[in-house]
C-alpha cells in the first residue's frame, strides 16, 4: 500500500496589471535632494502642474484648469536631473500611480523623468492601465443633464524592473469617472470583477486634493478568454 503525502495545492497568484502614467508640466518649486541610508539612495519628491485648455461653449470663452501632481523620484538619476533644476522647469514624467503606506496619501511613483528646459506648457496629462472592477458601478445624470458612470477600481501593479528605483509593485484602489453615452452603454454591459482597460487622466477629488481619480476618456471591457 503506497504511502504517498498529500499534494500541496498550488496558491492562485494574481496577475500584475500595467499602470503607465504619462505626465509633461512645470516644477512647483525647487526639488529637495535627501538621502536614504543602507546603502545611500538619492531622493526627491516634489509636484509638477499641468495645466488644460479647452472652449467652454456656454461661456463662449477658453477655460484653463492646473492639476499639481505631487511625484516621487529615487535612485542613482535623481542628482543628475534635480542638482539644477528649479522652480518653472519642464518635465515629462513616465510613471504609475501609488498611495503612501504612512500618510494615506496619492502620489506618482516615478519610472523615469526628463528635463525640457523652462516656460509655462499647456500640459500632458494621461493613463492608461488595466484593472479590475471591484465596486457597483453608480449611473446619475448632472445638472446639465449629462450621464456619469461612477465606480472603484483595482490595479495590481508590478513595479518598476529597475531595482534602483526601490519600487516592487502595490496593489491601489481607485474612483473613476466616465462621462455621457459611454458611461451608459458601460453600466448596462459590464458585470462584477470584470478585467477592464481605461484610458484617461490623473484628476484629484475637489475636497481632498491628495486623493487621485481617474478621469476616463475611455473603457473597455477586456474579453474573458
Amino acid at each position: 500500500m503506497m504511502n504517498d503525502k498529500p499534494r500541496a495545492i498550488a496558491q492562485q497568484i494574481e496577475k500584475k496589471q500595467q499602470c503607465h502614467a504619462i505626465l509633461a508640466g512645470n516644477l512647483v518649486a525647487k526639488p529637495e535632494i535627501r538621502y536614504r541610508a543602507n546603502p545611500v539612495v538619492p531622493i526627491a519628491e516634489f509636484v509638477i502642474a499641468t495645466n488644460h485648455s479647452w472652449f467652454d461653449k456656454k461661456s463662449n470663452s477658453y477655460k484653463d484648469w492646473t492639476s499639481y501632481h505631487a511625484c516621487h523620484f529615487e535612485g542613482q538619476h535623481v542628482e543628475k536631473h534635480f542638482l539644477h533644476a528649479d522652480k518653472g522647469q519642464l518635465l515629462l514624467i513616465h510613471g504609475a500611480l501609488a498611495t503612501s503606506d504612512k500618510t494615506s496619501k496619492d502620489f506618482i511613483q516615478v519610472e523615469s523623468l526628463s528635463l525640457l528646459g523652462k516656460g509655462i506648457h499647456s500640459g500632458i496629462n494621461q493613463i492608461i492601465c488595466n484593472a479590475t472592477l471591484s465596486s457597483e458601478v453608480k449611473l446619475v445624470k448632472t445638472e446639465n443633464n449629462v450621464s456619469l458612470a461612477e465606480f472603484t477600481v483595482s490595479i495590481n501593479e508590478p513595479g518598476f524592473v529597475e531595482s534602483d528605483h526601490h519600487f516592487n509593485g502595490q496593489k491601489i484602489q481607485r474612483l473613476v469617472h466616465l462621462w455621457g453615452k459611454t458611461a451608459e452603454y458601460f453600466a448596462g454591459k459590464v458585470k462584477d470583477n470584470e478585467q477592464l482597460l481605461i484610458t484617461g487622466s490623473v484628476s484629484y477629488v475637489s475636497n481632498n486634493k491628495q486623493q487621485q481619480f481617474i478621469d476616463a476618456k475611455r473603457v473597455i471591457i477586456c474579453p474573458t478568454k
